[in-house]
């Protein structure tokens, strides 16, 4: 036994010693002084409105900035400084394992590779002057609350901002998705877009990022006003979803509208002049080439009929393992003339995507906030520093418009370039990408009319003059699929000779499935094709209450829930087909589930689709792929579906020829949606399951006795009851 003593002793000095040597050489923050002494340098002051939205005023562009960063900081540091170590490839070392594979993508990717290299020449002075600005104000409150700062932050830079448009904008048009495919067709994988992990890699979750845009002429509006609606559905918390602000300087930066953690501007809103809303589009902007190594040296590749030898780089992912225990772990990159390799169990692919060298992004996205008319714009879109996007655009003069942007390699046609593509062919390794004018985009349509709902750039408008396929080569990728919503707008506006701004709102809250959706499409031909005989008394119940349905999604629609909860299957498809079993299995689920949870089968929607947070739980309107769009996870035990993504901020905004002459907005939950102890964290609920919208104070004068609090980021704080 003496032994065992012994040895457990020098087992337990050992491990004793393990865990001091791990906290003693653990980072530790910097001296916060010199930080905080960065509030001195910048004259902005944050104004809150009775919603604790943050409106701020500088002197400088670059004062506004700074604003903007400590405000959104303010608000929702936890998900900010997620972001930046995340961007850094670090956040394994402060969350763990769980993150480890997001920091091999941001290598993989070779992104602070791209940022260093190009950061002094591509990146003009005024914006590192932004981009520090906005990193200055997060550095300051970081200093004020050093115990809510990871040890791997501080501080905070300009080309964190950079790097983070490399990093984050290819995940829009489904990078991430892409690359899980390639490795585990069985699984596809994504960035998570949610809270609890924020900008990890995991199964996907089905929840979209949407979006529907439509704006309005002069011509076609029944009080003779432009009116536009911003609408983007994205997930309801984490580090895409939206955070409202309005940002003014004396420099001529004027917009108010929504932007993501970790963005130095507003992207997309309006200012005086012009406005914008942002949609996601899907063009086949990802290639993967299959490598054929040298069976002989497997450090060569084919290509050209000729051995080529890889390059090579190695991955380095500090991961926390238990509590102060860290590791390095180490991968081999090899690198292609194609692009990064990912080896697979099924081979190796180099991948070549759209923007993987693009560090201009801010720059874009700050002129476009600067832009005072419709040539000013289109300025911008053609800088091509977007990855992709679509915009729909409204301004004052009456311009409407709908650009599907994106940066379209120059490929060669006559290739599938959807499939895995021959990667010994170097005629098929793009380089470049297609000039902007080849850019899908429809103009002040005779209908005074345009839209997009993630729908293909060829029915952007309710009448014949919009985009027209034939004349985009198969090369660039365009998609094609249509959502219900695109049908739902199209059919609702040409219900309307003239347009007011209340059925404006009316076709923006409509809950219906248009009857040619794929939605009912499907769902119809599953209950035509149903046996009978495979089905319970209570089921075939079921069947005639989904038959029954009107299509809408309203609160108190008593056949809505079961109909859009068997639709699941459907919805998760994208647009592929599934199986007639596979609907008939989650059918009987749900019908055994409603029963369970609720003692019948047709339940008042709203007592099903629920908007939850906080102590607050409410009923909501909207469904997936509907204008109000409410997309949530699988019914829980208490029998509800909690809305996850969808509807979250949004804009009706409306100019006469002088300018802006109001916009209104909503927010699904308050201006500060990690804060429990906020009266912001939860205030506007109540009004976002009512589809009400609040006035936007666009103008300073509007603010008069709305200022619940006003102060000097970085210095001292006045509480004011009005202003």
């Amino acid at each position: 036994m003496i032994w065992f003593k012994r040895i457990l002793f020098s087992l337990v000095v050992f491990v004793g010693c393990v865990f001091v040597i791990a906290y003693a050489t653990l980072p530790s923050l910097p001296d916060l002084n010199p930080l905080l002494a960065k509030a001195h340098d910048y004259d902005v002051e944050v104004l809150r409105d009775e919603w604790g939205i943050p409106h701020v005023y500088g002197k400088q562009d670059k004062d506004t900035a700074f604003g903007l960063g400590y405000a959104q900081s303010e608000d929702d540091f936890a998900t900010l400084q997620t972001v930046i170590l995340a961007t850094r490839g670090t956040l394994a070392a402060q969350i763990g394992a769980k993150a480890a594979k997001t920091d091999f993508v941001v290598q993989y990717m070779g992104v602070w590779d791209v940022v260093n290299e190009q950061y002094e020449s591509q990146v003009p002075a005024d914006i590192k002057i932004i981009a520090q600005a906005y990193a200055d104000g997060v550095n300051v409150y970081a200093a004020e609350h050093p115990e809510k700062v990871s040890r791997y932050l501080l501080p905070v830079t300009a080309k964190d901002l950079i790097a983070g448009f490399t990093f984050k904008t290819p995940m829009f048009y489904g990078f991430d998705k892409a690359l899980g495919d390639l490795v585990n067709p069985e699984l596809p994988h994504e960035l998570a877009k949610t809270s609890d992990a924020a900008l990890t890699v995991i199964p996907s979750q089905d929840l979209p990022i949407g979006s529907q845009g439509i704006a309005i002429a002069p011509s076609r509006s029944e009080d003779g006003l432009t009116h536009l609606l911003v609408n983007s559905h994205q997930p309801l918390t984490g580090p895409v979803a939206w955070y409202e602000a309005r940002l003014h300087s004396e420099e001529g930066w004027n917009m108010v509208g929504s932007t993501f953690p970790g963005a130095p501007v507003i992207i997309h809103g309006h200012n005086h002049d012009l406005g914008w809303a942002n949609t996601v589009n899907k063009p086949d902007l990802v290639d993967f080439y299959k490598i054929t190594v040298n069976p002989e040296n497997d450090n060569e590749y084919l290509l050209d009929g000729e051995w080529q030898t890889f390059g090579h780089k190695t991955a380095s992912m500090l991961v926390t393992l238990f509590g102060p225990i860290r590791w390095t772990f180490t991968k081999d990159i090899k690198l292609t003339q194609h692009g990064p390799v990912m080896e697979t169990e099924h081979g190796l692919y180099a991948a070549r995507w759209a923007g993987m060298n693009e560090v201009r992004t801010l720059e874009f996205m700050y002129r476009m906030n600067k832009a005072s008319n419709q040539s000013e714009f289109e300025r911008v879109l053609a800088m091509n520093a977007m990855p992709s996007i679509n915009y729909v655009y409204a301004d004052k003069d009456g311009n409407i418009a709908h650009y599907y942007n994106a940066k379209f390699p120059n490929r060669i046609e006559g290739w599938e370039w959807q499939k895995i593509l021959p990667g010994d062919r170097s005629e098929l390794i793009w380089q470049g990408y297609r000039d902007v004018s080849m850019m899908p985009k429809t103009e002040n349509p005779k209908t005074g009319f345009v839209y997009n709902a993630n729908n293909p750039p060829f029915m952007s408008t309710d009448g014949d003059d919009d985009a027209k396929p034939e004349v985009f080569p198969a090369s660039m990728g365009i998609e094609t699929f249509v959502t219900n919503r695109a049908l739902q707008i199209e059919a609702l506006a040409k219900q309307q000779e003239k347009i007011s701004l209340a059925e404006f709102k009316q076709m923006k809250f409509d809950n219906a499935y248009h009857p040619l959706s794929h939605q009912i499409q499907t769902l119809n031909h599953w209950l035509s094709h149903v046996d009978a005989s495979e089905f319970s008394p209570q089921e075939l119940q079921g069947l005639n209450v989904i038959k029954d349905w009107d299509f809408h999604t309203n609160k108190a629609n008593t056949h809505a829930a079961l109909a859009v909860l068997t639709m699941d299957p459907i919805q998760k498809a994208n647009g592929n087909d599934v199986a007639m079993d596979v609907i008939t299995q989650h059918y009987k689920q749900t019908v055994a589930a409603l029963m369970q949870t609720h003692g019948a089968l047709e339940v008042p929607y709203g007592d099903v689709f629920r908007l939850i947070h906080g102590d607050k739980n409410l009923a909501i309107s909207g469904a997936p792929d509907t204008l109000r769009a409410v997309y949530g996870k699988d019914l829980n035990a208490q029998g509800q579906v909690e809305n996850k993504a969808g509807d979250g901020f949004m804009m009706f905004v409306s100019w006469d020829k002088n300018g802006l002459v109001y916009s209104e907005a909503a927010h699904q939950y308050g201006s500060a949606t990690l804060d429990t102890t906020s009266p912001h964290y939860n205030d506007q609920m109540e009004m976002f399951v009512d589809e009400e919208l609040r006035l936007v104070p666009f103008a300073l004068h509007d603010l008069a006795g709305q200022v619940s609090r006003r102060y000097r980021p970085g210095k001292d704080i006045e509480q004011v009851v009005a202003y």
